[in-house]
């Protein structure tokens, strides 16, 4: 059973990642924060890599040519590596379509201004694809006469940062906020085509070459209506940033085209190693990426498979690259105006004697002088005591005053309610300000989608911050995929850390073990920090030991949790941080559990009145076996038909009541219709009403088992047609006959 997290009520974090929701780790490049630098650093065996600036190149260049700058700062997570280059001197209406797209693995990150119309520049590093295709649209065929290319300048390399794609999602990660740009970087990734040209940029002049000597030299002529498709990798040993142009001549219909495409590749990576001890050197983008085209290894690395495997970590990091980090720090919320501290303090003091309605208008009074804080904890105390409106509406006005834990409780009401959407908007903001509670819930909303890669990770993470209901969550996980290794780990350090849900499974592990004096301190610890499940499984071992009254007194405790099951938002489970909830269904939930057996138990006492209460409460819950009990107590205590129908009808609708039970009951139906018809009247409407009802049961039976169940529900067929026929009713008669005609044998 995954859980929602904690309600927070704790001290803030300072450790705050950025959410961006968008292809760049960090928003704005370095000019808004020139201190920090998002970045996915990728590690060989030496040690960590982080952006480096960029170096003087590896060999002599012109002398007219300037030096690299030294820039450099930030990494994003290449979500687009497929791009368009539009073509110059192309006429509108030439009768074919030629295009020209890079895609690349690693590109380094002009600064905004740097290109046209100020926007920042992609600049692809060497090797990459350069994939140029035309069609023929109409029915002339189409010559690719020739294709040339030459560089136009080498500029200082003024790097933004690098954008770079993923394989796989990192090994470890750092910022939650990273995740779902990394995650939209894997799944674009695509390995890089080998290319059936090089374009040799340091050449002088330039070539357009072929890289084996079967591929066909141009021109290539291609028939109408078919295409062309050519892969060429530009290649480069240059530091700088290397402008240049692609140029081609097209023939068709008699007519020569000649248009151009203006691009830049750099051999620039902006990654270096740093090595224990000191020191670091550089690293070409074949040893990140292998698939980059490299003349020199046209087979890729000797003696590999062409994938260099590597420890990835995705961080925020000092822009020196000397310290990684979770996360920047943010504003601080609003400060708390002196009334309102004034306020809020007497609302704590009132809230610890017992006094909640003095406490709650104390916080109301600090919340209207303007206490973020005040707001906070008046929606917290109405959250503990079930005014889900109530509390979302202050923990808004808390969120308002910037008070980072409101975030995260508006994330839980969410849930409560069902509106993952909404929830998740909230998470996504409580770990913006790096509440690692936040995190814990957005991985409850990614496991309820299937999503269990992404709640995994999640859990690790918040787990690995501090959560231990994010390790109690997490093994869940781990245990449903049978990973039970890991997962009685996990139970046992986060029950360990004090998270009363872990605890539950810990008890279960140890009564599987025969261990039931731990079993028992578990399931007790459980208890006593307020979980609904503990306090069921600590009663049972209680009762089954003698101990009745302790027992009574752990479920009657827990039961009056319950509050309005027809309400029911989720299991009580506090935890070291606030207070939280399982997010089950209200009849698996502790306090259902503990409404039925408190029932049972005073039923054997005596205790007729307080048996049908909590009954009663965990029926309304949709328990199972108190819907059947209830349906009894109803009909043979108070003589109600009308209300033992309606509780049976419960049972028989839902899908989750055991075949057994729901047999017990269809069976009980017919032979209450059979007691209930007398004979002589022809209008019977209550037996004819439990008849109906023992047909729908039998109906749902057969379906899951015909065999089993083929001659009690053609009987109850039979009986129902009789008892329509009598009322009146000829059409529903006729409906039963023929259902019971379509079955393959005769009641007895």
């Amino acid at each position: 059973m995954a859980t929602a997290p904690a309600l927070r009520g704790a001290a803030l974090t300072t450790l705050v990642p950025l959410v961006l929701g968008g292809a760049v780790l960090l928003a704005g490049g370095v000019h808004a924060w020139p201190a920090w630098a998002a970045v996915v650093a990728v590690s060989a065996v030496s040690g960590t890599a982080a952006l480096r600036r960029t170096p003087p190149p590896t060999r002599s260049s012109p002398a007219a040519r300037p030096e690299p700058d030294q820039g450099g700062a930030a990494v994003y997570a290449m979500q687009r590596p497929v791009r368009a280059v539009p073509a110059n001197n192309l006429p509108d209406d030439v009768p074919y379509t030629v295009d020209v797209t890079t895609r690349t693995h690693l590109a380094v990150m002009g600064p905004p201004g740097s290109g046209p119309g100020g926007e920042g520049v992609h600049i692809p590093l060497t090797g990459h694809n350069l994939v140029f295709t035309l069609t023929a649209d109409g029915p002339s065929d189409v010559t690719l006469v020739r294709l040339q290319a030459r560089a136009t300048r080498h500029a200082s390399l003024v790097a933004d940062g690098i954008s770079m794609a993923h394989r796989r999602m990192p090994d470890m990660v750092y910022s939650p906020d990273l995740l779902e740009s990394i995650q939209r970087s894997v799944e674009a990734f695509e390995p890089l085509e080998r290319p059936d040209f090089e374009v040799r940029l340091d050449d002088g002049p330039a070539a357009v070459a072929p890289v084996d000597d079967d591929t066909p030299p141009l021109p290539r002529t291609v028939s109408g209506g078919a295409s062309l498709r050519l892969v060429l990798a530009p290649v480069t040993g240059s530091g700088y940033w290397v402008h240049w142009r692609l140029e081609a001549e097209i023939v068709c219909d008699g007519r020569t085209y000649s248009p151009s495409w203006d691009l830049t590749v750099t051999a620039t990576s902006g990654t270096a190693t740093h090595h224990p001890g000191g020191g670091r050197t550089s690293t070409p983008v074949h040893e990140l990426f292998p698939d980059h085209w490299n003349p020199a290894a046209p087979d890729g690395p000797a003696g590999q498979d062409g994938e260099t495997r590597r420890f990835e970590i995705a961080a925020h990091v000092s822009s020196d690259g000397a310290s990684i980090m979770r996360g920047r720090p943010r504003p601080a919320p609003e400060p708390e105006p002196r009334e309102g501290l004034r306020h809020r303090e007497a609302g704590d003091r009132h809230l610890a004697a017992g006094r909640t309605r003095e406490a709650a208008d104390a916080y109301r009074a600090a919340a209207g002088a303007g206490s973020g804080h005040g707001a906070f904890a008046l929606g917290k105390l109405l959250h503990e005591q079930g005014d889900l409106a109530g509390a979302e509406r202050w923990y808004e006005v808390a969120a308002g005053h910037r008070f980072p834990a409101a975030y995260n409780n508006l994330g839980v009401a969410a849930l409560q309610r069902g509106d993952t959407d909404r929830a998740e908007r909230w998470y996504r903001q409580a770990m913006d300000e790096g509440d690692w509670t936040a995190v814990d819930g957005l991985g409850a909303i990614m496991a309820g989608r299937g999503d269990d890669a992404q709640a995994e990770t999640l859990w690790k993470l918040a787990a690995d911050n501090g959560q231990p209901n994010a390790a109690q969550n997490l093994a869940v996980l781990l245990n449903r995929q049978g990973r039970t290794a890991e997962a009685e780990a996990l139970w046992v350090r986060a029950a360990e850390a004090g998270n009363a849900g872990a605890a539950v499974h810990v008890g279960f592990l140890r009564h599987e073990a025969g261990d039931l004096k731990e079993a028992e301190r578990w399931w007790r610890e459980s208890a006593e920090r307020g979980n609904s499940q503990g306090a069921y499984y600590f009663g049972v071992l209680l009762a089954r030991s003698g101990r009745i009254d302790e027992a009574e007194r752990w479920w009657r405790q827990a039961a009056g949790r319950f509050g309005d099951p027809e309400s029911f938002t989720g299991s009580h489970m506090p935890t070291e941080s606030g207070f939280g909830y399982a997010l089950v269904q209200a009849a698996d939930s502790g306090e259902a559990l503990c409404a039925y057996q408190l029932a049972c138990l005073l039923d054997e006492k005596g205790d007729r009145a307080g048996a049908e209460r909590w009954w009663t409460a965990a029926a309304r819950a949709g328990h199972i076996e108190a819907v059947l009990r209830i349906a009894q107590v109803a009909m043979n205590d108070h003589d109600d038909l009308g209300g033992c129908l309606r509780w049976l009808r419960i049972a028989v609708e839902n899908e989750r009541t055991p075949v057994e039970r729901l047999a017990t009951a269809a069976g009980a139906l017919h032979r209450l219709a059979g007691g209930l018809y007398d004979g002589t009247r022809r209008d019977n409407p209550d037996a004819l009403a439990a008849c109906a009802l023992a047909v729908d049961a039998y109906e749902r039976l057969h379906g899951q088992d015909a065999a089993a169940y083929e001659q009690p529900y053609a009987q109850v067929l039979d009986s129902y047609a009789r008892l329509s026929r009598e009322a009146g009713d000829v059409g529903a008669a006729d409906a039963a006959d023929r259902r019971r005609g379509a079955l393959g044998s005769r009641p007895r």
